[in-house]
């Protein structure tokens, strides 16, 4: 009887074997290989202090409090990560005191958290970010490049010729003074993507596509994202600066063209906003991200939080 027992408990463990060896493959084969997908998080580097919506888009009201963000939005991506605009970055103070005194206040930001800063304490190495590509140079926009130093920063060239010949409080020159900055001129292709004429395709994958969006500056870039789940985002930089003036086919206040003129060509960025406000009619194809509505940060992926 004993040999028989012996044989019974062996049966026993073959099974209990066979049975965790199958559990570990279904949750291998369950488990998300995130190394291969394509995903994104929004990193809020700071705030405005607060203004009336009616001073950020004409079609605004002046009883709705408006903190626009100032953010960062890094793409996970197989072939390499993709920094869309820096936030303001750790030099930030000095830079920003170049502004008059009156533009520092209107310019006034709060809640400062660079996203240098952010990434090094969820323990991201930052030369894990192979480029940075600034949907414009304006200061809020480019204020932590220099924090990257081992990142590509790719930009139209028009859009650099203009930067670092301008002047605050629409450029801070000296965010450009570093001549360690790895420069890369993009030319787009005379290929049209989404109703825009010229386009790039930074991973020949159509996940990451760049399309000429210049009014607001002078090579202002929109980003077409398509993540591995399928949702596709459109980051329009400042072409306006909430979805409101998308929606409304609006612009920008009178009153702030008065205190400080931030377009380069207001005409050209009065079309932009047309064109993209025909594409958010269809909503179910592609989320429109201007680079400051707090309003649709805030149901977007927040760092650390990657959402593929």
């Amino acid at each position: 009887m004993k040999p028989r027992r012996n044989a019974g408990l062996n049966q026993m463990i073959q099974a209990f074997s066979l049975i965790a060896l199958l559990m570990l493959a279904v949750t291998a084969n369950s488990a998300p290989d995130n190394g291969s997908k394509i995903g994104f998080s929004v990193i809020k580097t700071s705030a405005s202090a607060g203004t009336p919506e009616a001073l950020v888009v004409t079609s605004g009201s002046w009883f709705t409090s408006r903190h626009l963000s100032q953010n960062a939005v890094l793409i996970k991506h197989p072939k390499g990560d993709v920094l869309i605009d820096t936030g303001l970055g750790r030099n930030i103070e000095l830079q920003f005191a170049e502004n008059s005194f009156v533009n520092r206040q209107l310019f006034s930001f709060e809640g400062l958290d660079p996203a240098a800063d952010q990434l090094e304490r969820n323990q991201y190495t930052l030369s894990d970010i192979s480029k940075i590509i600034p949907t414009h140079l304006h200061w809020d926009h480019a204020s932590g490049i220099e924090d990257f130093p081992e990142s590509e920063v790719w930009v139209q060239k028009a859009e650099y010729e203009q930067a670092i010949n301008g002047k605050p409080p629409v450029h801070i020159p000296s965010q450009f003074d570093d001549s360690n900055i790895k420069w890369k001129f993009v030319k787009l292709a005379k290929q049209s993507f989404e109703g825009f004429a010229s386009s790039y395709d930074v991973y020949d994958d159509e996940s990451i596509v760049l399309v000429d969006i210049s009014g607001h500056s002078a090579g202002q870039i929109g980003i077409f994202l398509t993540v591995s789940s399928g949702k596709r985002y459109f980051f329009i930089g400042d072409t306006t600066w909430t979805l409101k003036g998308i929606e409304d086919n609006a612009q920008r206040s009178d009153m702030i063209k008065w205190l400080v003129e931030v377009n380069w060509n207001t005409e050209k960025n009065t079309e932009q906003i047309g064109r993209i406000h025909e594409m958010s009619k269809n909503k179910t194809k592609v989320q429109i991200v201007p680079a400051h509505d707090e309003f649709v940060m805030s149901r977007l992926p927040a760092y650390p939080k990657i959402t593929y």
